[in-house]
């Protein structure tokens, strides 16, 4: 049974700013993980260090998930439709967790460096941020939902496109053990893109539905 107190917070806006808050919060615990993930691409942590780092990181971000689901249980109102919100968290999630796979994947395999990767990781910074500043956008005047949206999804064109090239250039050598790791570690990122993609997808959807 819904609270006085919730439903004022609701009427007042202040319950879906609370929403739009713990999307942000998994933003955030993402962009730290696509941080250490750069980090170690670039030869700047060791991959044992950032494996262990990237625990605090996931439960900062589950943590805003799982606020966010009990939120919206008991939300009047939401900024977006609500079945898109979830959508949206769930593959916000999705990059998380396959950056948190990525760097438990570089301490198992032990590669000789990470070259390949490199292009690949901008994007994923770019299109984070630009889905942040899409979800902050939303309820306030001008917002710039559309444009958001679209630069996440050319960012995970470019992850897509990044990771095609970084497979011809491997397979433009002899195959080795260190091709099928690159493999491996190009293949996780591509799959990160794929999930950027469908966050802003779910935010495009129910900024969409906003408007009908």
């Amino acid at each position: 049974m819904r609270s006085g107190l919730q439903l004022l917070r609701d009427l007042s806006g202040k319950g879906r700013a609370d929403l739009v808050a713990h999307v942000v919060r998994q933003i955030d615990a993402t962009l730290q993980a696509a941080s250490l993930v750069e980090g170690v691409v670039n030869g700047e942590q060791a991959p044992e260090a950032a494996a262990g780092a990237i625990r605090s990181v996931e439960h900062a971000g589950d943590r805003a998930r799982a606020d966010l689901v009990v939120a919206l249980s008991s939300a009047f109102s939401t900024p977006i439709d609500r079945e898109d919100l979830f959508r949206l968290s769930r593959s916000i999630d999705d990059v998380l967790d396959n950056l948190r796979d990525f760097l438990r994947e570089v301490r198992l395999f032990d590669p000789e460096d990470l070259t390949p990767c490199k292009a690949l990781v901008p994007p994923v910074h770019e299109g984070l941020h630009h889905l942040r500043e899409g979800v902050l956008s939303m309820g306030k005047e001008g917002s710039a939902v559309d444009r958001c949206t679209l630069a996440t999804r050319k960012a995970g064109t470019a992850i897509r496109r990044g990771y095609e090239e970084g497979l011809a250039e491997l397979f433009s050598r002899p195959v080795d053990s260190e091709t099928l790791k690159q493999r491996e570690f190009l293949r996780r990122l591509d799959v990160v893109g794929l999930r950027l993609s469908e966050a802003a997808d779910a935010l495009a959807d129910g900024w969409l539905k906003r408007g009908r």
